[in-house]
């Protein structure tokens, strides 16, 4: 199972798995589709916001940050990335960036693709 708090594009099942949300799966089909066709972050961000499109914080405020983070994401193609962070400190729950400290595993076709490979 995979773990994420905030994720555009997939809701969870009663299983705890990632299912597509079709209407979410637009928009990070669009944010890809522009960036293949040459625009950048900043534009793609601007423009989202331009036209009102609403992101997973529930506004319509777009970062290129984000768009950067979601282009980059595997999640979007159907794989997955396990352990990116771990809790550091257990009593405080204290989650870091693993920085090569703990095993990574790639997982290919973990749930459904919104984008193709």
């Amino acid at each position: 199972m995979l773990t994420h708090t905030r994720f555009l594009g997939y809701d969870r099942n009663d299983d705890g798995g990632l299912i597509i949300n079709k209407e979410q799966a637009e928009i990070v089909t669009r944010i890809f589709n522009e960036y293949l066709n040459g625009k950048g972050c900043k534009r793609i961000a601007s423009e989202l916001a331009g036209d009102n499109i609403m992101g997973i914080n529930g506004t319509s405020k777009w970062y290129p940050g984000t768009i950067k983070r979601m282009l980059s994401n595997e999640k979007y193609k159907g794989d997955a990335l396990l352990q990116k962070s771990y809790t550091a400190d257990f009593l405080t729950k204290k989650r870091v960036k693993n920085k090569r400290e703990l095993t990574q595993y790639y997982i290919e076709n973990s749930h459904p693709a919104i984008i193709d490979k």
